[in-house]
């Protein structure tokens, strides 16, 4: 690991692996066993580390079949092919001691933006010194700003910090108009600015209306589309953004504008590439016969 990691909180990060994972770093366990094979999944190793001077060994244990019986039915068992073993990217990722761990958007197509900002902070020692806040603004797909900046002082660590704006007359987003934005969430201590991270969305409003149907930003919908699987000939469930974009572009072509990710939750350069080019998508939790017990789907979930 790079020396200037040395105050960084470091992470390994699984964006897929089938099916139960066990993850050691210098003969040391990274966490409890994962177990789901299409979700990604992340370890704080920082302490598992040794200096930037030394190797580092990761050793990855995976099992073809799950100890927990509802995932084989979800997963294994179920009406479509399967290979076991890593087949996402594994990366390291590093972030400071005190960081944005997730957003959750909620933009409306009357322009209300509702963020849960999650913050984390990992420093050993008790944290003292300059407080914390965390501000947020939207900018347009280059990056310009178009809202102003929405700030928040009463942070709490490990738990969603509740940020609001209304932008006026937003460009909206279906899939015929994909139009996107880009959210810039800022975490600071006192005047310095620790971690940024931007995260792209749209405006929309997606209703579900009995008897009526399905409406998008007040218009009715009607869904022509296809069921995707994560797959390609020549690399099983490995795939490349390439593959996901010309996916999609061939489901457009055919007047498509909706797909469902059949039977589970497909890569996320594919869920971007359809934000970006406009494909309503249904995504599924796996299963197809059978489903994953309470305790494991409220974890995947």
């Amino acid at each position: 690991t790079p020396a200037t990691w040395r105050d960084k909180t470091v992470f390994v990060k699984f964006e897929g692996v089938m099916t139960d994972t066990r993850v050691t770093i210098n003969g040391q366990s990274a966490g409890p066993v994962h177990q789901g094979g299409y979700y990604a999944f992340k370890y704080d190793i920082t302490s598992l580390l040794k200096p930037a001077s030394q190797k580092n060994e990761i050793q990855v244990d995976v099992d073809d079949d799950s100890m927990n019986e509802s995932v084989n039915h979800a997963e294994r068992r179920g009406d479509f092919w399967n290979y076991a073993g890593i087949f996402r990217p594994v990366y390291l990722e590093a972030v400071p001691k005190t960081f944005v761990d997730r957003l959750a958007i909620n933009a409306t197509a009357d322009g209300s933006l509702d963020v849960d900002v999650t913050l984390s902070d990992t420093r050993t020692a008790a944290p003292g010194g300059p407080a914390a806040l965390v501000d947020m603004r939207v900018l347009d797909i280059n990056g310009k700003p178009v809202g102003g900046q929405v700030t928040a002082t009463d942070v709490v660590f490990n738990e969603p910090t509740h940020l609001a704006e209304k932008l006026p007359n937003p460009r909206l987003w279906t899939a015929e108009t994909p139009n996107l934005y880009q959210l810039e969430v800022r975490l600071k201590l006192g005047d310095a600015v620790v971690h940024t991270v931007h995260q792209r969305f749209g405006f929309r409003t997606i209703e579900l209306r009995p008897g009526q149907g399905m409406f998008v930003n007040g218009n009715r919908v009607f869904l022509k589309g296809f069921a995707r699987h994560s797959f390609w000939p020549d690399s099983g469930r490995t795939l490349s953004e390439q593959i996901s974009r010309d996916d999609i572009n061939l489901i457009k072509e055919m007047n498509g504008n909706a797909v469902r990710s059949s039977h589970y939750p497909p890569d996320r350069h594919f869920l971007d590439a359809c934000d970006e080019l406009g494909l309503y998508v249904l995504d599924e939790l796996t299963g197809w016969q059978a489903h994953y017990d309470t305790d494991i789907g409220h974890k995947l979930v």
